[in-house]
């Protein structure tokens, strides 16, 4: 066994997705891997039930919550894209930004952008798409609304 090789805490990825209108209402947290004790809570009830427990599996008792629920510092990318499938590709992200190292939370990343002017801008070309949904005539897509946004954070790694 070798042992001068590096140990790895996270080999996968994460990001949240969030709707910019709703922020307050919590987050859809999906990736390769969890750092929410709860992510796996079904596979760990069932193993609870095959371990001979009659009680749902309860995470505190057998480990420990971290003093943060979220990581202390990390490298994350923001992006913040249209959703709507009228509006094309090329025009749907209005926002990409680069990974940088923080240690603010999602909501904090949010408030670090200034949104209404990437939400003039975008609007202003937006306004000028057809809808596609209404066949029997000509109707233009109306202007976003931030809560019609997403905004994804990436977290690249977290130390």
């Amino acid at each position: 066994m070798v042992l001068e090789t590096p140990t790895f805490i996270d080999a996968g990825h994460q990001h949240t997705v969030y709707g910019l209108g709703n922020l307050a209402a919590g987050n859809i947290v999906t990736g390769t891997t969890a750092i929410n004790p709860f992510a796996m809570l079904g596979q760990q009830q069932l193993v609870g039930d095959l371990r001979g427990r009659t009680q749902p599996f309860n995470p505190q008792e057998d480990q420990p919550m971290p003093a943060s629920a979220t990581p202390t510092r990390r490298l994350v990318q923001v992006l913040i894209a249209d959703a709507d499938e009228n509006v094309p590709l090329a025009q749907s992200l209005l926002y990409q930004g680069g990974q940088k190292l923080t240690d603010a939370t999602d909501q904090e990343l949010f408030y670090e952008i200034d949104i209404k002017a990437l939400l003039t801008e975008h609007n202003a070309a937006r306004t000028k798409l057809i809808n596609k949904k209404v066949k029997e005539r000509t109707e233009y897509l109306e202007p976003a609304r931030i809560r019609d946004l997403k905004m994804i954070v990436v977290t690249v790694a977290t130390f």
